[in-house]
């Protein structure tokens, strides 16, 4: 005669714990049951019918059943078991998993109907009965009369069928290989249990890349604590979705939460190890354990020592790879990194050139010489263009979209390419002002350098040398140039019918103006610096000081250039000065260096050398030069000027060179 009794939680409560989003988990539930039972075997069977639907799911073990006599405590409350003040099985003393009872009620994510068939040793021999739920009326459990069963042998097999949604993907390689992952710690540490799936043994130990790797992790001091808490992590050689499980500290699979980490190239699983999540589970708060602070830390912990882990490993891999391809000369890079800016470069190429080499098979199978061409292609798009990783890795070497996806989430997330960049910038800037300095002082180079055709193009490719404000309006032009710049800059459409000249009467050419934007609370207002450069060899004297006063007095004086909330800044630029200039940018009612200043026609006029110009723009670099511990030695800068503006300075670096000064320098 069957007999019917309920359980003893709300309907609702039942569905809540029911509910999984995979249904490989309510699987995995039902395999714990059988291993805390002392089951040695466990067999997953899919039910397909003639059409390949899935029609349900069936779990056989050997362990020691349920006795008759406990069926109503074990099937009627969710929590209280016998289990939950328990560590080891009753029998082979092995460690538990289930203490809540949860695991028959997530068989429901899967079918309407669970049924289980049960056969226990009793004192007269084994007997058999079984025990059927369904989803409609969760709390009613219904248990038939016992029956003698000679000849069987114990365990449980559970039928799980109605299913109302095709969960396909039990019969997929992911729903062996995801088997693998949760029931891998499990299974190394008894490795007489045998669990199939379709007929196939799960062997953590052959899918294993490596040996796992346990890092410990802050302890979690939070109410009951503190809590010991660690980090397990198992890199498999197959593809994998990656995961990260929350576990008791036995390392039972809890629950599962998105790993957060780019590991290009590794498929992992990691375990997050504490008895406080089996506590927040007792609790019935584990799906909100991102919004338990204690829980966080120790989430983000794990994910911090996650990252720390797989950098190291990227690491570990790309030398392998790299000596291969040394060895072969296809290796973009030769020698060891001279400075840190290299040093980064050399990790971020690895970690992006072996995630090719993983993902396409006909990279790693190609010739050298194709290899060569595609890890030269990749070099420079990490040193001189980052932002076009991504065109590279697409349109060149073919890499499947979540990958490059990937590589791009892991320079976004270390901002690695961002490094790269802003210390080429900083490590070029350094270079220059060491090639600048020695154009200006060396005795075989300030003698010779030209100053429209040489000294004044470099500058005005570098107009960062006068601060990073500015931006280059004026190269070189008239000073009518000048004005009407100036008014397009304001926005303004004036029809320029007069030249602008000098207080002298001459025309005059303006060597560089740089502007700036200057944003006040009530207004925006804009200034001009204006420099006038000389050759090296040519000090400052009265008459360079007559010159850049006619130009800003001829700014003051033309009508056309006030009223439109504009400073002008004139600077006097050379290597020296002579003793009457000096004396004229000394004067006691002065800052240093200026030499007139007039507010109300907002006109500042300063001489400077190219020593207090190049000191400033290092005092600015300072910071950075020291983290990336570059200073570029006198050859390096040299050099640097001598490639990078081969256009401008022709052969002047060249011993012999033409020295003579043409018209247009004497000017």
């Amino acid at each position: 005669m069957t007999k019917t009794f309920q359980v003893e939680v709300q309907d609702d409560h039942l569905r809540k714990v029911s509910q999984s989003q995979r249904p490989v988990l309510a699987v995995a539930e039902l395999i714990w049951n059988a291993l805390d039972a002392d089951a040695d075997e466990v067999r997953v069977t899919v039910l397909v019918n003639g059409l390949g639907g899935v029609e349900g799911v069936q779990v056989a073990d050997n362990g020691h059943g349920i006795p008759y006599s406990e069926a109503e405590v074990a099937f009627s409350k969710l929590g209280g078991s016998w289990k939950q003040g328990a560590r080891r099985s009753r029998g082979k003393q092995r460690l538990l998993h289930g203490r809540e009872g949860r695991g028959r009620f997530r068989a429901f994510s899967i079918g309407t109907k669970v049924e289980w068939d049960v056969r226990y040793a009793s004192a007269s021999g084994v007997q058999r009965y079984t025990v059927a739920m369904r989803a409609e009326a969760p709390r009613i459990v219904e248990v038939s009369d016992e029956a003698s069963a000679p000849g069987s042998s114990t365990g449980v097999t559970v039928t799980v069928d109605g299913v109302d949604r095709q969960p396909r993907s039990l019969l997929a390689a992911e729903a062996y290989d995801d088997l693998n992952m949760i029931f891998a710690l499990y299974l190394r540490q008894y490795p007489d249990v045998a669990v199939y799936h379709e007929g196939a043994r799960l062997d953590p130990n052959a899918a294993m890349a490596r040996d796992p790797v346990t890092i410990e992790l802050a302890a979690v001091d939070a109410q009951g604590g503190p809590y010991s808490a660690s980090l397990e992590i198992i890199e498999w050689r197959v593809t994998t979705q990656r995961r990260l499980y929350v576990c008791d500290r036995e390392g039972f699979p809890l629950d599962e939460v998105p790993p957060g980490v780019q590991a290009p190239g590794f498929n992992f699983t990691a375990y997050v190890k504490c008895d406080y999540f089996a506590k927040l589970l007792a609790d019935n708060a584990l799906d909100l354990a991102s919004l338990d602070p204690a829980a966080d830390r120790l989430l983000q912990g794990a994910k911090v020592a996650l990252r720390d882990h797989f950098r190291r490993r990227a690491e570990q891999e790309a030398a392998g790879l790299v000596n291969q391809w040394r060895e072969a000369g296809v290796y973009p890079y030769s020698g060891e990194p001279d400075t840190p800016v290299e040093v980064v470069e050399r990790q971020v190429f690895n970690v992006v050139a072996l995630s090719v080499n993983s993902y396409l098979p006909n990279f790693a199978g190609a010739d050298d010489k194709s290899k060569q061409l595609q890890l030269r292609l990749l070099r420079q798009a990490i040193e001189r263009a980052p932002g076009d990783l991504s065109k590279i890795l697409s349109e060149v070497l073919d890499l499947p979209v979540e990958r490059r996806q990937e590589l791009s989430s892991l320079l976004e997330r270390t901002t690695l390419a961002a490094i790269i960049s802003a210390s080429h910038l900083v490590a070029d800037r350094l270079e220059f002002l060491g090639g600048l300095e020695a154009l200006i002082f060396d005795a075989d180079l300030k003698e010779r350098v030209r100053e429209r055709s040489q000294l004044h193009r470099i500058v005005a490719e570098n107009a960062w040398l006068f601060g990073e404000q500015y931006h280059l309006s004026v190269d070189d032009q008239s000073l009518t140039e000048v004005l009407k710049k100036h008014i397009a800059l304001q926005g303004l459409e004036i029809e320029i019918d007069e030249e602008v000249r000098r207080p002298d009467g001459k025309r005059g050419i303006v060597d560089l103006m740089l502007s700036r934007d200057i944003s006040r609370a009530d207004t925006e207002e804009r200034e001009h610096l204006v420099v006038e450069l000389k050759r090296p060899n040519v000090r400052i004297d009265a008459a360079a000081i007559t010159q850049i006063k006619n130009y800003a007095f001829a700014v003051a004086d033309d009508e056309r250039f006030r009223d439109l909330n504009t400073r002008w800044v004139f600077w006097a630029v050379s290597s020296d000065m002579d003793d009457f200039a000096r004396r004229e940018v000394s004067q006691r009612d002065r800052p240093r260096g200026m030499l007139y200043q007039a507010e109300e026609q907002r006109v500042t006029i300063w001489v400077k050398t190219w020593a207090q110009v190049i000191a400033e723009c290092r005092a600015r670099l300072n910071f950075f030069a020291q983290r990336l511990n570059y200073q570029p030695d006198r050859d390096a800068s040299r050099q640097h000027l001598q490639t990078t503006y081969a256009r401008y300075l022709g052969d002047l670096f060249t011993s012999g060179s033409d020295s003579s000064v043409t018209v247009e320098e004497t000017a």
